[in-house]
């Protein structure tokens, strides 16, 4: 979760969080807002579990290069720029490159991410691919992968059939969107209804505030004319 342009941005990751836990995804929205300072970002096993995911994927890569397929690589580059990233994506895409590696997605609705792989089906649409060290899909997989999967639809005209996980070790579990498209999407929408709760009740409490302070000034000035 980050705050850019005056707006609050998600991704697939803020959703696996809420689901965990409401209140932490409440402590991640302040700290973007800069109500909070972040947490310790040092952490020697997670940047090992990094590594190796890393090493993971860059071998599903050099695999998917070796069979001749084109590789169109999509990046954000040092401004960050997710509006050109996502653009060029959707270019790649409509151009029917091979694969798209690290596709970036940008959502009218203020939620985004980025694919590790989109490959082009036979009937020339495209299907997510996520490396994963795991043994099997967990659930914060499939709601990055339902994402993916949706952005495709909405880039394509049409859904995918089948959402991917290249699991550490070697084989490759298939999942079907629709599969896990309805609680995905209900646990977006409540997760939003959520976050909009809390920007409501903020404005109110405001508000209150704002209220008790002018009838406090009012009667101080009665008391004082009198």
């Amino acid at each position: 979760m980050q705050f850019r342009n005056g707006r609050l941005a998600f991704s697939p990751s803020d959703l696996t969080g809420y689901l965990a836990c409401p209140h932490l995804t409440q402590l991640e929205r302040r700290v973007a807002l800069g109500a909070l300072p972040g947490p310790e970002t040092e952490n020697p096993d997670a940047e090992l579990v990094k590594r190796k995911g890393e090493e993971h994927e860059r071998a599903y890569l050099d695999r998917l290069r070796g069979t001749g397929r084109t590789v169109q690589e999509i990046t954000l580059g040092p401004e960050l720029d997710w509006e050109r990233a996502a653009r060029e994506t959707e270019d790649a895409i409509r151009a029917q490159a091979d694969v798209v590696y690290q596709g970036v997605f940008l959502d009218p609705d203020g939620w985004r991410g980025i694919a590790d792989f989109l490959e082009r089906q036979d009937d020339g649409s495209y299907e997510a691919v996520d490396t994963k060290l795991a043994r099997h899909a967990k659930p914060a997989h499939v709601l990055q992968l339902c994402f993916y999967s949706e952005q495709l639809a909405r880039i394509q005209g049409s859904a995918p059939k089948l959402m991917h996980v290249e699991l550490g070790s070697g084989q490759r579990e298939r999942l079907g969107p629709e599969d896990f498209g309805a609680y995905y999407r209900r646990l977006r929408d409540r997760c939003r209804e959520d976050w909009r709760e809390d920007e409501r009740e903020k404005r109110e409490a405001y508000e209150l505030r704002l209220h008790r302070r002018m009838l406090f000034a009012q009667t101080t000035k009665l008391i004082a004319a009198s």
